[in-house]
């Protein structure tokens, strides 16, 4: 999943793939906006067939974050 979801995020951003870890932070390391994480939201909900709430991204900061959401959903 680490690895899919960093491909869609490097649709967005300019950024060495390396630099793209588990740990990442969306706005202040890889500085998406918001934008930016709405498109890829959208992209990730038709990837895994969920819905992401807008409210809950408030608490998803990293690539982890992401990840440990969409695995409770799926």
């Amino acid at each position: 999943m680490f690895e899919q979801i960093r491909e869609v995020i490097l649709e967005y951003v300019n950024v060495p793939k390396d630099s793209i870890t588990p740990n990442t932070k969306f706005m202040a390391d890889i500085h998406m906006n918001s934008l930016d994480i709405m498109t890829m939201v959208g992209e990730l909900e038709d990837a895994y067939d969920i819905t992401i709430e807008t409210e809950d991204l408030n608490t998803i900061f990293t690539i982890q974050d992401l990840i440990d959401y969409i695995n409770e959903r799926i």
